[in-house]
């Protein structure tokens, strides 16, 4: 299959390549924030959990590998070490798109623990309908 034709992606388009490549690995109760106006550094923020440290792992590399024909890079990544040729595992894992940023968790109790929705409680959230297998109920601060 030929690579994909790079595009410009505009904020939300970016935001939503996003997510719909961690739905393709399964990322759970995905959440969009628009943060227009709110943060001087993004204008969504993307927020989600896997089921362990290594899916949290998993989602991101996806992410990442999944937007890089686009030519979409990140600018920056926490979480994600690598320590004598193997990575640690985080369980809180930050891929900075510039203007759209992937939060993505290795669990409900971690996510719930750092409560970024509740942050941002006022940031309209962006409608999206995911696979129903996915959802598994609303995180804290939804």
């Amino acid at each position: 299959m030929p690579a994909p034709t790079p595009v410009e992606f505009d904020t939300a388009n970016l935001a939503l390549a996003v997510v719909e490549a961690a739905w393709d690995i399964k990322a759970r109760n995905v959440r969009v924030l628009d943060v227009r106006g709110m943060l001087p550094y993004a204008d969504f923020l993307i927020i989600c959990e896997g089921t362990s440290d290594r899916h949290a792992e998993a989602i991101a590399e996806h992410v990442m590998e999944d937007l890089r024909p686009y030519k979409v890079r990140p600018l920056g990544i926490e979480g994600l070490k690598a320590s004598a040729g193997r990575r640690e595992r985080a369980a809180w894992i930050l891929v900075d798109f510039a203007d759209a940023v992937l939060h993505v968790f290795g669990s409900r109790a971690m996510r719930q623990e750092y409560n970024i929705e509740s942050m941002y409680a006022d940031a309209p959230r962006m409608q999206l309908t995911p696979p129903s297998d996915l959802e598994d109920s609303s995180p804290s601060g939804s």
